[in-house]
């Protein structure tokens, strides 16, 4: 049948009711297009935040070539994969909007072509895969692609999607949050964890959580559920740096199904260092003397002395650079002095101090600067 008779004859079936003053039946979504054979898909449920990815199939219905010329995307779609005669695209809105590019591989690796459309010969058949994100998402969530093509007869197709995202395990609290501490405390936890899909299951090993967590893990049964309380302790922080972690635990649902715990806190080192991990130098005229302060200031009352300083990867021979140090009640001073005999150009390298600190035992600050 001819393409170009279709709406024709769609309103001449129309006709006879408009003439005896019938109202239009109301419009239904169609199903499909001459060019995809599927305009809407339910993707499925999600338990584990995975990302819902949908095909939908198409065809060049035409013995002439057409292009795909446009798409746009709702804000709920990740991405686009296109497949057609071989040759492989990919739309999205991140980090750059409407983008559109070619993919190819070759011995050197995959290589992306920005491109403004995309050719489709006649009765060339290919792909949409549509991609959505279903992370920390519960319930249906829905998204849309736009094609725009240069068919006349059909120059618009907007294809849907759906996925629910459903929770295998039920935390309570959903995260862990220990509020401010100090590096060297130690703060307890605790949560209970089940699940409304698989009433049963066990937890049969958890990943390393690293020397700041201690972690144990009980199981009790009421009604025939599971209930499994997580409990233990997080601190004091091993290192300097800390803010809490995630705990993953594997179960003996189908795959090891995991799931994490989030702890979160604000962790206050065992130091304050101002001005931190760079000290500017700035403009230094040349026969002239400069010298900047660093102030190391403990949290925990410790009686701070240094235990040595050295300067490595510097720009001018160490001889031209110097430190002395001086105390204001705990607070630690470090002042780094550049020689005014020091040449021309830039400066710049590494201070090491090392420090009695029974947590810190070095600091390392870079510093930077010209002289002229």
């Amino acid at each position: 049948m001819n393409r170009n008779l279709l709406p024709l004859l769609f309103f001449t079936a129309l006709s006879p009711l408009v003439a005896q003053g019938g109202a239009a039946p109301v419009p239904v979504p169609a199903k499909a297009n001459t060019w995809f054979s599927i305009l809407d898909q339910d993707l499925g449920t999600y338990f584990h935040h995975e990302e819902a990815v949908g095909h939908f199939p198409f065809q060049n219905p035409s013995n002439e070539p057409f292009q795909f010329k446009s798409f746009g995307a709702s804000c709920q779609c990740s991405r686009a994969l296109i497949r057609v005669g071989g040759r492989h695209y990919e739309y999205s809105n991140k980090p750059t909007p409407n983008m559109l590019v070619r993919i190819t591989e070759d011995a050197t690796g995959k290589k992306e072509e920005r491109v403004s459309q995309i050719d489709v010969g006649a009765n060339e058949a290919g792909e949409v895969e549509v991609h959505m994100d279903m992370a920390g998402h519960t319930g249906i969530k829905q998204a849309s692609l736009d094609v725009h093509t240069t068919d006349p007869v059909t120059p618009f197709t907007k294809l849907q999607w759906h996925a629910t995202g459903a929770q295998m395990f039920v935390l309570s609290p959903a995260d862990i949050n220990l509020n401010q501490m100090s590096w060297n405390e130690s703060r307890e936890f605790s949560l209970v964890v089940t699940s409304p899909v698989n009433k049963d299951f066990n937890i049969i090993k958890m990943d390393d959580a690293g020397p700041d967590f201690h972690v144990a893990y009980d199981k009790e049964v009421k009604d025939g559920a599971a209930v499994w309380t997580i409990h233990g302790t997080y601190g004091p922080i091993a290192s300097e740096a800390g803010g809490g972690g995630a705990l993953k635990f594997y179960t003996d649902l189908k795959g090891e199904t995991t799931f994490m715990v989030r702890v979160q806190a604000l962790v206050t080192g065992p130091l304050d260092v101002k001005p931190g991990s760079f000290l500017p130098l700035g403009r230094i005229k040349k026969g002239t003397a400069r010298s900047e302060k660093i102030t190391f200031e403990p949290n925990d009352g410790s009686d701070l002395d240094v235990t040595s300083v050295k300067f490595d990867d510097s720009s001018v021979d160490v001889k031209f650079l110097s430190y002395k140090t001086t105390k204001d009640g705990k607070k630690l001073i470090v002042e780094i002095e550049v020689s005014k005999d020091a040449p021309k150009g830039l400066l710049k390298g590494t201070v090491v101090v090392g420090l009695n600190h029974a947590a810190v035992k070095e600091r390392k600050i870079t510093f930077n600067g010209f002289i002229r």
